[in-house]
C-alpha cells in the first residue's frame, strides 16, 4: 500500500501549499535575518520547538510537527561529546482541526546545564568518515538544560515578549533579535501565531520561523514558557479547554493541562503563568491557585509572574476612561496584584496593548518607587503597534511608547538582575537595573487577609 501513503503526502503537501498561498501571499520573507536549512531526512518539517511540563533542569520536552501521520515517530538523542544514542518513541497526536500532526518526547534524568544534540529517526550508525559525520552533524539539532544553580560565571539569560505575529516579516525580525541575544529560554506571552484557534497556515508559518530563525548559535534550540492570549481562542474571551483553544493545547503539553501554572528552576528561579481570562476566570480558582503557588514558593531568588492581558495597560480604554479602566484590567488588579504585592516578584511581564511600556514600580494602586513592583510590556514582538497615553494621562507609566520591543533579562546569582528593552532593529529602547530579586512582601496585605479569615 505504499502508493496510498504517497498519495496522502501529494495530498498533504497540496493542502499545505494551498493554506501558506491563502493565509500568507500578503506577508513578505525577511530578507536580512538568518536561516537555518532544514533537517536532512525530514525536508517535511513544519515545527520543531523545545518546552518543559517538569524540571527544567534534568528535562527537556522535544516536539516537532508535520502533516503526515506515517512519519518517524522516534528521537534519537545524546550528550554532546558522547558516542552512543539513545533512542524513544514519540507521543503523537493531530492538531485538529488541521491536518498537522505533532509528536513529542519528554527527556528526563538529564544533566544540569549541559548541552546535547538530537535528530528524528532512528539513530545513524557510527561515521566512516568526515563526510558522514558531517551528514549527521547536518541532520541533528541542540539544546541544552538549565543550570541547577546560578554562578558569578553562570547568570540565566531569558527574552520575554508576546503578540508575536502580525505578518511573517515582523516575527523573523524580531526572533533574529531574539536569537542574537543568545537566550537560555523564552518567555511567550500569549497571540502567538493569531490563528484565532481556527486559521492553522498562521501556526505554521509561526512554528518554521521559530525553527529557522530563533535559534542560537551550533544550532541550539531556544525553550519556550508559553501562556495563552485572546488570539488562541475562538472569540477571545470565556473559551472551553480544549475545544475553543485548539492549536494552543494541541501543540503544547502544560504542566497538569492547564493554562496557570509555575516552572521552578532550582531555587533560583519561578515563573508563573497565567491565563487572562482567556479559557479560565481570572478569579475564583485560578486566583486561589495563584495565592498558593505564591505562598509555596517564598524561597524562590527570582519569580516572574507572565500573562496576557495587563493589569496597568497602555491602550483599550474604555468610553470616558483609562486604559487601566477596562474592567479585564481592574478584575486582574483585584484578583491578583495583592498576591503578587503580598508575596513580592522580580517582574510582571504584560502584554497585548501592542506598545512598549515600562511602569513605574507600583503597589497599592500608587507610585512607590522603594516597594513598587515593575509591569513591563506591552506586547508587540511582531505587530502593529497602538497610541499610548501621554505623561499626563497615564500617571503609572515610566516610559512607553508605540515602539516593537522584547525584553532581554539577565538574572545573576547575586540577586541582581538587568531588564533591556530590544526594538526589532537591534536598538535599546530601555535598560532597568534591579538591586534585589524580589519586592519586598506587603506586611499589611498580611495582616489584611489575616483580618479576613
Amino acid at each position: 500500500m505504499r502508493w496510498m501513503s504517497a498519495l496522502h503526502r501529494v495530498i498533504a503537501a497540496l493542502a499545505l501549499c494551498a493554506a501558506v498561498l491563502v493565509g500568507l501571499a500578503a506577508a513578505p520573507q525577511a530578507s536580512r535575518v538568518p536561516w537555518q536549512p532544514p533537517l536532512s531526512g525530514v525536508p517535511d518539517l513544519v515545527g520543531l520547538y523545545l518546552t518543559w511540563s517538569k524540571d527544567p533542569t534534568t528535562t527537556m520536552t522535544v516536539n516537532w510537527v508535520d502533516l503526515y501521520p506515517d512519519s518517524p515517530s522516534s528521537l534519537h538523542w545524546r550528550r554532546v561529546g558522547d558516542s552512543a544514542w539513545s533512542v524513544a518513541d514519540a507521543s503523537r497526536v493531530a492538531v485538529e482541526p488541521s491536518s498537522l500532526q505533532r509528536r513529542w518526547v519528554e527527556l528526563a534524568g538529564l544533566r544540569p546545564d549541559t548541552m546535547y544534540e538530537f535528530g528524528i529517526g532512528p539513530a545513524p550508525a557510527a561515521p566512516a568518515d568526515e563526510k558522514a559525520a558531517k551528514a549527521i552533524e547536518s541532520s541533528t539539532w541542540r539544546f541544552r538544560t538549565m543550570p541547577a544553580a546560578l554562578t558569578p560565571t553562570r547568570p540565566l539569560r531569558i527574552v520575554a515578549g508576546g503578540d508575536m505575529m502580525h505578518t511573517r516579516a515582523m516575527v523573523d525580525a524580531m526572533n533574529a533579535q531574539a536569537a542574537q541575544i543568545q537566550p537560555d529560554f523564552a518567555i511567550l506571552g500569549g497571540d502567538l501565531a493569531y490563528e484565532d484557534g481556527v486559521r492553522g497556515a498562521r501556526v505554521i508559518d509561526w512554528l518554521e520561523s521559530w525553527m529557522r530563525i530563533c535559534v542560537a548559535e551550533d544550532r541550539r534550540l531556544i525553550p519556550m514558557v508559553v501562556g495563552i492570549g485572546n488570539h488562541e481562542v475562538r472569540g477571545g474571551y470565556g473559551g472551553r479547554i480544549p475545544a475553543d483553544a485548539p492549536y494552543f493545547y494541541g501543540l503544547f503539553t502544560l504542566p497538569e493541562g492547564r493554562p496557570h501554572y509555575a516552572l521552578d528552576f532550582g531555587r533560583y528561579l519561578s515563573v508563573v503563568m497565567l491565563d487572562s481570562g482567556h479559557t479560565t476566570e481570572i478569579g475564583g480558582a485560578q486566583a486561589q491557585w495563584l495565592e498558593s503557588a505564591l505562598a509555596a514558593r517564598t524561597a524562590s531568588q527570582f519569580l516572574i509572574a507572565c500573562y496576557h492581558y495587563p493589569a496597568y495597560g497602555t491602550a483599550k480604554a474604555p468610553e470616558g476612561g483609562l486604559s487601566i479602566d477596562n474592567p479585564r484590567s481592574v478584575a486582574i488588579r483585584e484578583a491578583w496584584v495583592p498576591h503578587f504585592e503580598r508575596y513580592g516578584v522580580t517582574v510582571a511581564l504584560e502584554h497585548d496593548h501592542h506598545n512598549f511600556k515600562r511602569t513605574h514600580r507600583l503597589r497599592r494602586h500608587a507610585r512607590d518607587d522603594d516597594n513598587g513592583i515593575l509591569y513591563l510590556g506591552d506586547g508587540a514582538w511582531g505587530v502593529e503597534t497602538r497610541t499610548v497615553p501621554s505623561p499626563e494621562q497615564g500617571w503609572w507609566l515610566a516610559k512607553a511608547s508605540p515602539t516593537r520591543p522584547l525584553w532581554d533579562i539577565e538574572l545573576r546569582s547575586d540577586g541582581t538582575a538587568t531588564m533591556r528593552a530590544v526594538a526589532d532593529d537591534g536598538s535599546t529602547l530601555d535598560t532597568v537595573p534591579l538591586s534585589s530579586p524580589r519586592t519586598r512582601p506587603d506586611a499589611q496585605h498580611q495582616a489584611d487577609r489575616h483580618q479576613g479569615q
